[in-house]
């Protein structure tokens, strides 16, 4: 409906336009005084205005919004998912396995070797120990020794592979049982591996990463470490990250997409796609000025963001910004710049 009265009063103005032009051209065959048409469209100091009667913005809802200064960081699609519990638990378990052989080894060594040094002691001072237990003590000592060696290698075997599935500082986590793997295995926190494409990973990952949810809510979740391993299907660089909120919307293996901000910060405003207009390919917005005037600037849409575009020169802070009218106004301004006659005047016929 209002895009209707936006045309009628389109059409009003250029009607009324064309009626004047009709009427001064028929008052100058009868060599009496023409009368003008309202000027709408001013130039001054190369600078092009439209300025609309307070009736004619009421009657098109001209409104308008101050902008706001803002702050923008480019920034990169991740696509990953959240880890499952199940295949973090494997590796624990693994893990916890080969360190209880290493300490079981280690507490049979410590008490045959002691064995062996008392029985071993006693046969040399000659104080009843026979050299036939003396030498199973040995034995014993010698297998446990061995046994120590063996799940010391798989510790060694198990923590690398740890290692070049989770991380070093996953992996970490697991042999020390420090608390943020306990939160990830009592349900209270969540790992997500996110990966980007080739060739496009920044030198250094970012901090914070945002994740976007169908619903259009986001959630940050914190840098843990890159990851060993990437996702085959994607091919990319990949790293881990730590969620603590949201958790119900994060549930096992859910694929999600991350925002990763990288570079420079740069400030400016936000253009929204309500105030945009275009015109030949080009994008276009309004200013109302002090006096009352409306400018044209044009818009750079090359820093998409939610809602519009982000702009760091051209429009500032304090300008206000014709959000509802913008196609009234460039339609004015357009019809002011066209060649007389091509408004839709037939010629005269003999």
């Amino acid at each position: 409906m209002k895009r209707l009265i936006t045309l009628m009063v389109v059409a009003v103005i250029t009607a009324a336009s064309l009626t004047t032009g009709s009427i001064a051209r028929a008052d100058d065959d009868n060599e009496e005084p023409s009368i003008s048409a309202p000027q709408r469209v001013f130039t001054d100091h190369g600078v092009t205005c439209v300025k609309l009667s307070a009736d004619t913005q009421k009657a098109i809802d001209l409104q308008t919004k101050v902008l706001t200064s803002s702050f923008y960081q480019a920034s990169l699609r991740a696509y990953g998912q959240v880890v499952e519990l199940s295949d973090l638990l494997r590796s624990y378990r693994q893990l916890a396995r080969v360190q209880a052989r290493v300490s079981q080894s280690r507490a049979r060594l410590n008490a045959s070797q002691a064995e062996y040094q008392r029985l071993d002691g006693l046969y040399q001072h000659h104080q009843g120990a026979s050299k036939k237990n003396v030498q199973r003590a040995r034995a014993l000592w010698q297998s446990d020794h061995a046994s120590v060696g063996a799940a010391t290698v798989q510790k060694f075997a198990a923590s690398s592979e740890a290692r070049a599935r989770w991380g070093a500082l996953i992996t970490h986590w697991m042999l020390e049982h420090r608390r943020p793997f306990q939160q990830l295995a009592a349900g209270q926190s969540r790992l997500l591996k996110l990966t980007l494409p080739l060739g496009k990973a920044p030198q250094t990952p970012p901090r914070t990463v945002r994740i976007l949810f169908a619903n259009a809510t986001t959630m940050t979740v914190l840098l843990v470490a890159p990851a060993p391993t990437t996702d085959p299907d994607l091919q990319g660089k990949s790293y881990y990250y730590l969620a603590t909120s949201h958790l119900g919307q994060l549930n096992y293996g859910l694929h999600v997409i991350g925002l990763m901000h990288y570079g420079s910060q740069h400030s400016g405003v936000i253009v929204p796609n309500a105030a945009v207009v275009w015109l030949h390919g080009s994008a276009w917005v309004y200013l109302k000025t002090n006096d009352g005037c409306f400018v044209r600037k044009p818009a750079r849409t090359r820093m998409p963001v939610p809602g519009g575009w982000f702009q760091a020169g051209g429009l500032r802070p304090g300008d206000r910004l014709v959000m509802q009218g913008v196609e009234v106004l460039l339609s004015v301004q357009s019809l002011a710049a066209a060649p007389k006659g091509s408004a839709g005047e037939d010629d005269d016929e003999d």
